[in-house]
């Protein structure tokens, strides 16, 4: 799906937003759908999707209730369960924008970036898209490389809605992408004048004077970000990782390392975060533990090269060789197999 076919549905000259609530039927009102939208409103998502099925199979295509059941399953991050009732649901209901719009959302959630666009430009055919739907056509772009598509979309999405703190967020992710440092800089700054204490963007506001050269600014950052947080019963590794990373290059090992640790703790099931505590690891000189951290990435993530070579250089480091070039030539394959799957784009 091409930027041109999204700019014909969606149009250059966009000016209202609509939201889209499903109406409430009278004709839908049964006792099994009632109890249903009950537990939906109560935020009971699970009970309620098994109830929306179930009201479903009383009336075949004649209620909503596969739209909710979606929704419940969505909230549940149930996507493929979500996308079941979608599919089944538009093929009574073809003009349902709302369920069009969600299908959109669900598809780019399965990382099936394509074939969310698609939906998209039929559900814009229909009704006028949100601010949130345009952030996911940026996103779904972005998900295909295409980064200036990508940031034209999220750049639309905030102009429709300047308060859309996630638009702005992932709008200055992709310009951080870019290289474009002043305007990331610009986004994470919009996002924090709508929520001042966001962890997300002041940490990305630190990555911004790390990259610049800023060291000083950037500790502070994740000092910031981390420190925001502190209450928080789901908190970001994010700022540890990356407050780590640059105490063990100013050479405050002990420090770095803890922040490390704690990344770890905080994400165990993060191969990124295990892969950097394996590295600085081994530039402490503490190989046993690397090796342990290294191993556990592999594992994790067994496509990632990176995590490949680094326990390449781990084994080497312990004269373990015939381990170490095995970890170097399954390094060297993922390399060679990603730069196939992913070819230059300095064209775009």
């Amino acid at each position: 799906m091409r930027t041109e076919a999204i700019l014909a549905t969606f149009g250059v000259s966009l000016m209202v937003i609509m939201s889209f609530a499903t109406p409430f039927a009278g004709a839908q009102s049964t006792c099994t759908f009632d109890r249903a939208m009950s537990e939906f409103h109560a935020g009971n998502y699970s009970s309620a999707a098994a109830l929306f099925s179930e009201a479903d199979a009383t009336a075949p295509g004649r209620t909503d209730a596969l739209l909710y059941e979606a929704k419940s399953l969505v909230s549940l991050q149930n996507f493929p369960g979500a996308e079941k009732a979608l599919r089944t649901y538009t093929g009574s209901h073809a003009n349902s924008s709302d369920a069009l719009y969600l299908l959109g959302f669900v598809l780019n959630r399965e990382n099936r970036a394509a074939e969310s666009l698609a939906i998209y430009t039929k559900a814009a055919a229909i009704t006028t898209p949100t601010s949130d739907d345009l952030k996911i056509v940026g996103l779904d772009y972005i998900l295909l490389n295409d980064y200036p598509d990508g940031i034209k979309w999220l750049e639309k999405s905030v102009s429709f809605d300047s308060t859309n703190k996630d638009a702005w967020y992932f709008l200055g992710r992709a310009y951080y992408t870019k290289a474009r440092l002043a305007d990331a800089h610009r986004a994470f700054q919009k996002v924090l004048n709508l929520d001042p204490r966001n962890v997300r963007a002041e940490d990305n506001i630190g990555l911004i004077y790390e990259t610049s050269g800023d060291t000083a600014a950037a500790i502070d950052a994740y000092r910031n970000a981390i420190a925001w947080q502190t209450n928080d019963l789901k908190p970001s590794e994010q700022p540890y990782v990356n407050l780590g990373n640059l105490l063990m290059e100013q050479g405050q090992t002990e420090e770095a390392l803890g922040l490390l640790e704690k990344a770890v703790a905080i994400a165990p099931k993060s191969a990124y975060c295990h892969l950097t505590l394996g590295e600085n690891y081994r530039k402490a000189g503490r190989l046993k533990d690397a090796q342990h951290e290294l191993e556990e990435a592999t594992q994790l993530d067994p496509e990632n090269a990176v995590a490949h070579y680094q326990l390449g250089r781990l084994y080497k480091d312990i004269h373990d060789v015939s381990r170490a070039q095995a970890e170097f030539k399954r390094a060297s394959q993922l390399k060679t197999q990603e730069a196939g799957l992913n070819p230059d784009k300095s064209h775009q």
